[in-house]
């Protein structure tokens, strides 16, 4: 069975998640997305998430490995949560972007 409730959690300065938020729909499908500033927002968003019979969470690549693991755990894996990961080189142009 495909995955039809999805969510995705992007994290970045001044994001709130209360305001940053959206719904993308079709007949088969649903994307939750959601901005945090900070990964105790992120917690409280997944839990959410759950409760709204999402299928797949996403986090950003601006999520550390342990921040990832840390909301896999407050919703005690029930369902997948994974990850964007950037190449060496896409890390490295990103954070040219940052000087």
């Amino acid at each position: 069975m495909a995955v039809q409730r999805y969510g995705f959690i992007f994290k970045a300065p001044g994001m709130q998640f209360l305001t940053h938020n959206g719904r993308l729909e079709s007949d088969t499908f649903a994307a939750t997305l959601c901005g945090v500033a900070g990964v105790e927002e992120a917690v409280l968003v997944a839990q959410e998430l759950l409760t709204r019979h999402v299928q797949l969470i996403e986090l950003c690549g601006a999520f550390t490995e342990a921040e990832v693991e840390q909301v896999r755990a407050a919703i005690d894996d029930r369902i997948p949560v994974a990850a964007v990961q950037y190449s060496a080189e896409t890390r490295q142009r990103l954070q040219q972007l940052s000087d």
